[in-house]
């Protein structure tokens, strides 16, 4: 999968969502989201980046995350991110 978690001078804020990780599809996008949510970590994705994008160029899907949330949401992807550098790559 190819992801990653923003650093602190990356993450934007809207409202009082902030910006914590960025995917490159809305399949990884949707399951970062799905893994935080059942953390009941309330994650939203937005829309992938630029929407005329073709194929061949990767779509930034951004994983936003309550404010009060955000130390708990970097938890839960550091967690995950060690967890799959941990296992073997199967060929």
């Amino acid at each position: 999968m190819r992801w990653y978690i923003l650093d602190e001078s990356a993450r934007a804020q809207a409202g009082n969502f902030v910006r914590v990780a960025v995917a490159f599809n809305e399949l990884e996008a949707g399951f970062l989201r799905d893994y935080l949510r059942e953390r009941h970590i309330l994650a939203q994705v937005s829309p992938a980046t630029p929407p005329f994008a073709v194929a061949y160029f990767p779509r930034e899907c951004y994983l936003w995350v309550p404010a009060r949330q955000v130390a708990g949401a970097i938890r839960f992807l550091q967690e995950l991110d060690a967890q799959w550098q941990e296992e073997p790559a199967h060929e």
